[in-house]
Parts: C-alpha cells; sequence; structure tokens
C-alpha cells in the first residue's frame, strides 16, 4: 500500500510540474509575441518619420503651385505629383489618402477650391515602400495595429501588412493549440494513472480487508473442530464413556476432521487454481455425465443434512473442458446452495445448450444476496456480513474459484437471479451437442 501512496505522490508532483510548464509556456510565446508586435511598430515609427518628411516637401510643393495660381490642367504639374484635380466640396478635402488605385493623393484648399495632387511616378512609389513588413492605409482601417502619421497627414497609417500579422498571430496560435493539446493529453494521461493507482490502491485495501476476514474465518473453522476433537478423544482416552458414547465422541471427530479436510482443500485449490500456476488440460467430456456423478457424490451429504436435490440434465452435452477443475466448480456451487438455503433446503441443478454454449444453473430457496453482496462475491477470501457474527461456516474461496476456473476455460459466470424466493448461479462454456 505504501507503494501506491508513493507512486501518487510522484504523480501529483509531476502533475504540478508539467502545469507549471504549461504555463510558463504560454507566458513566454506571449512575451515574444509582445517583442515581435513592438519590433514591427518600431520599424513603422522609424518609417513614419521618413515619410512624413517626404510627404511634407510635396505638400510644400503643391502649395507653392496653388498659390502662385497654378490651376490644373492649365499649367506644368509640380513634381513630384503626376496629376491634380480640383473639387468644390471642403467636406471631402482630405489632406492625405491613400486612392482605390494604391496612390497617395495629397490635398490642400485654396479659396473654395479644393486641390487634390497625385503622387505617382518613382517617387511616390518610394513613399509608399516601407518595407516588405509594412503598408500605408488609411487611418482608421480594419486591421493590424500600426503608427499614425501627424498633421496634416493624420488620415494615414502605417501598419504590419495583413498577411504578415495574421501569420505571426497563426504561428502564436497554433503553438497555444499545441501546447494545450500536449498538455491536455498529459494531464489525462496522469488523471488516468491516477485513477488506476487509486483503483489499486482501493483494491489492496479491499484484499487486506478479506485477507483480515479469511485469516477470522479460518481461525474459526481451526478452533472449533480442534476443539471438539482434542475433548472427544480426551473422554474417550479417559475412559468415562461409555462404549457407546465413545463411538458417538469418535464419529463427532471423523466429522471434525472432515471440516479440516475440506479447509485444507479448499485453499489448496486456491493455490492451485486462483493464482494460475496449474495449466487447465482440457479434452471433451460428457458434461451431463459429469454433472450427474458430482450430484451423485454430493447426494450423501445432501441426505445427511436434510437438503432436496432438483435435477434436469440435458443428456449428451460435450465440451473441451478440464473435467477436474469442472468438477471442483460444480461441487462449489452445490456446496454454497446448500449453506445458504432456507430449511428445509431445496437445491435446483439445470444443465442445457443455449447456442453453442452449455449452460449450468445452480439455485438454492435462500433468502437472496444484497446488490452490494452480489458485485463482490466473487473475489477471494470475500464473505458477505461480519465474518465474527456470521453463523454459515466457509472461508471465502468457494465462489473465487468457480469464477477462476470458468473464465479459464473462456466461460462466463454470474448470478442470474437473486430475491426473496432464492438464488440462481449461472456458468455458461463453449460446448456441443453430440
Amino acid at each position: 500500500m505504501r507503494h501506491i501512496i508513493v507512486a501518487v505522490l510522484v504523480m501529483v508532483v509531476i502533475n504540478a510540474q508539467l502545469t507549471w510548464w504549461i504555463v510558463f509556456i504560454l507566458r513566454l510565446n506571449r512575451t515574444n509575441l509582445g517583442f515581435e508586435r513592438e519590433r514591427l511598430l518600431a520599424v513603422a515609427r522609424t518609417e513614419a518619420s521618413r515619410v512624413e518628411t517626404e510627404l511634407s516637401a510635396a505638400r510644400a510643393a503643391l502649395e507653392a503651385a496653388v498659390l502662385m495660381g497654378d490651376e490644373p490642367g492649365r499649367s506644368a504639374v509640380p513634381p513630384p505629383f503626376v496629376g491634380w484635380r480640383t473639387t468644390f466640396s471642403f467636406e471631402s478635402c482630405p489632406s492625405a489618402r491613400v486612392s482605390d488605385s494604391g496612390v497617395v493623393e495629397l490635398s490642400v484648399e485654396s479659396g473654395l477650391r479644393c486641390v487634390t495632387g497625385v503622387i505617382g511616378g518613382e517617387w511616390g512609389r518610394s513613399v509608399l515602400s516601407v518595407g516588405a513588413p509594412l503598408e500605408v492605409v488609411a487611418s482608421g482601417k480594419d486591421g493590424p495595429p500600426g503608427i499614425a502619421l501627424t498633421e496634416p497627414h493624420g488620415d494615414l497609417t502605417i501598419r504590419p501588412r495583413t498577411e504578415v500579422w495574421e501569420a505571426m498571430l497563426g504561428d502564436y496560435r497554433r503553438r497555444i493549440v499545441m501546447l494545450v493539446s500536449e498538455g491536455a493529453f498529459f494531464a489525462v494521461l496522469l488523471l488516468v494513472l491516477i485513477g488506476l493507482l487509486w483503483r489499486s490502491f482501493r483494491r489492496e485495501v479491499e484484499l487486506e480487508r478479506q485477507h483480515r476476514n479469511f485469516l477470522s474465518a479460518v481461525t474459526h473453522e481451526l478452533k472449533s473442530p480442534l476443539a471438539s476433537m482434542r475433548l472427544a478423544l480426551e473422554t474417550v482416552i479417559s475412559g468415562r464413556a461409555s462404549p457407546e458414547a465413545g463411538r458417538i465422541f469418535i464419529g463427532n471427530a471423523l466429522e471434525d476432521v472432515e471440516r479440516l479436510q475440506d479447509l485444507v482443500e479448499k485453499v489448496l485449490e486456491a493455490t492451485r487454481f486462483g493464482e494460475g500456476w496449474t495449466e487447465i488440460h482440457r479434452e471433451e467430456t460428457d458434461l451431463s455425465r459429469l454433472v450427474e456423478d458430482s450430484i451423485e457424490a454430493f447426494r450423501r451429504r445432501a441426505l445427511a443434512a436434510n437438503v432436496s436435490l432438483k435435477a434436469d440434465i440435458s443428456p449428451d452435452i460435450h465440451a473441451e473442458v478440464d473435467a477436474e477443475a469442472i468438477a471442483i466448480v460444480i461441487s462449489n456451487l452445490l456446496e454454497n446452495a446448500v449453506k445458504y438455503g432456507n430449511d428445509p433446503v431445496v437445491v435446483e441443478i439445470d444443465l442445457s445448450m443455449d447456442g453453442k454454449r452449455a449452460v449450468l444453473e445452480v439455485g438454492d430457496n435462500g433468502s437472496g444476496i444484497s446488490d452490494e453482496d452480489a458485485e463482490l462475491i466473487f473475489g477471494r477470501f470475500y464473505r458477505g456480513g461480519d465474518e465474527m457474527t456470521r453463523t454459515t461456516r466457509g472461508t471465502g474461496l468457494g465462489l473465487y474459484l468457480v469464477q477462476q476456473i470458468v473464465e479459464a476455460h473462456q466461460g462466463k459466470v454470474g448470478v442470474a437471479s437473486t430475491g426473496p424466493a432464492g438464488t440462481i448461479f449461472r456458468v455458461s462454456v463453449p460446448g456441443f451437442e453430440v
């Protein structure tokens, strides 16, 4: 049990370390994203200063042309402009913008006019060529964060290109998704391992309880017949008993010997079949005959205990089984039915075919099994209730052996029904009729 507790603690520590690592990497990725953003914005600030200087020079040339009275279409276009136009809507006279055609436009007011110059050619391309990761757009346009130019060029913003920004965010999101997925996988794995360890821990606790019950049962089973045998033998040896009473004492001692022999056989069978230390030797066996023989061998004990046996055995049912092991299964089921049946005890045995499986059912007329005990009765050393207050004798090994032997034959065993009218145990193994 101690090693399980240590393993659980180790798992908890590993889970805590994993959680810390995930949080650390998430923060690191977020920090790196912030650094990359600030790097792009720093480049944008540098480019913004250069663009503002060049736009200011171009605006001065446009203002000078307007002050000299030049009108679009009547005089030469001042450099670096490739064209200009005049409108009379002051409300639509932005100081600077990027047109739909991708060129920079600068506007100045002159009286009732709005004169707009279009920057093009090599100079215009130099203004817009702010580096591969950056672009010049209209201020307020949806997209990545950028650096807005100062007035009178405040309508323009230099920002990272959308595809560059999305690629950077996409890489960040992929790393986050991958990290979270890996973390979730390992977290689930650790939880599963902790669950398995906890299950193993509970199993060991239950096994320890069963061992205690087993020791109590064995101690009780040993002390009672030994004390009775000693008393009987001492009485006979002392000569205080009459010949008739001596025979009775000797008979009782023999019954106690049988009890002890049965106890030893159960423990040996548990060692042989319960721990997988023996190999099942299968051969074609007449199950019908085997069940009938087992019933006949048990009938003497049944008559002595005033037990009524009712059998319905279908003939010619065969199976590839270990006859000795299956005989132990039948014997243990019969003993269990007798042990927990109500007086007068009635035990019903049924053997039939269900498809390609031979089915054996053994029922009693007892008070049934609780739902809690029904899930545990096939456990090693398990007996329902308190060992010290239970009136029925036993070691808690019989049904455990039944399950181990049946499963070794690729069979199934379970409680078919239980209730006030009694309990029926159902065993099925691969079989056939001849």
